[in-house]
């Protein structure tokens, strides 16, 4: 139970987590968010709701629907409300993104040397890459992808060669974070569901979630760069072999060489 000190009142809670009053009370009716502690009339909460409530927001951050969500932090299986919360923070928290940040988006545009895009903004949210605020401010979800962004601006590279790289990237990388994530559930989470979900279990279980997460990293990078050496090889090739030919082509040195052996045999 929380001291006095610790508890707020729910525009107090709205306040220190930047959600709205009728968020904190649709958690709540949803199940997602333990009722508030009442004295009188009034209901007060404490530490453990603002932990929930940061935990239902980065789950909302990564992709995480409501429904998803309450079947992660309020579901019967679980073993309990404070253990599920916190495995699933140890689970998120290796594979986490930066934060998002806010951005005016004639500022951001900027960045890339252009001109506010809505149609671009729209292209970009379609890949889960920005989103608009009411305010009408872009709020950027993986921002380390923009920066990188800027950087191949920089080298002269236009946007519309950036969304040719960014949308297989993104593609693709959903697809092999979905392996991954299958063949922890089809092994170490199976078993754990068959052992019943003991409690005891979930430390064993981060761990294991610790160690995968470099391991899928180095797995990926080692993959992309056997790929990047399996493109390079055939696309300098046929580059050669077009340069070539049009060293050959009507008119050139090559080609009067050609012709005039021809003649004198």
């Amino acid at each position: 139970m929380s001291t006095e000190a610790e508890l707020l009142t729910i525009e107090q809670l709205a306040s220190r987590t930047g959600l709205t009053v009728r968020n904190i009370r649709s958690h709540v009716t949803r199940g997602l968010l333990p009722a508030p502690h009442l004295k009188g009339r009034t209901g007060y909460y404490g530490p453990e709701h603002i932990a929930r409530l940061q935990l239902i927001t980065g789950l909302q951050q990564q992709g995480f629907n409501l429904a998803s969500i309450h079947k992660l932090v309020g579901g019967p299986s679980a073993p309990s409300a404070d253990e599920t919360v916190a495995f699933y923070r140890a689970a998120l928290g290796p594979w986490l993104t930066e934060s998002p940040e806010l951005w005016d988006e004639g500022d951001l545009a900027a960045q890339f040397g252009i001109a506010p895009d809505p149609a671009l903004v729209e292209t970009l949210s379609g890949l889960g890459m920005l989103e608009r605020t009411d305010d009408g401010r872009i709020r950027v979800l993986n921002p380390a992808l923009i920066r990188v962004g800027r950087q191949l601006a920089a080298l002269g590279y236009s946007i519309g060669d950036l969304l040719g790289v960014l949308a297989p990237l993104m593609e693709h990388s959903a697809a092999v974070a979905a392996a991954f994530v299958q063949m922890f559930l089809d092994v170490q989470w199976a078993d754990y569901v068959v052992a019943g979900m003991p409690p005891e279990r979930l430390p064993e279980l981060q761990t294991l979630i610790e160690q995968l997460q470099p391991l899928a990293a180095q797995a990926v990078v080692a993959a992309f760069q056997q790929s990047m050496t399996e493109a390079i090889r055939p696309a300098f090739e046929r580059a050669a072999t077009d340069l070539l030919a049009g060293d050959a082509g009507p008119g050139s040195d090559g080609a009067g060489r050609e012709e005039g052996h021809t003649a004198t045999a």
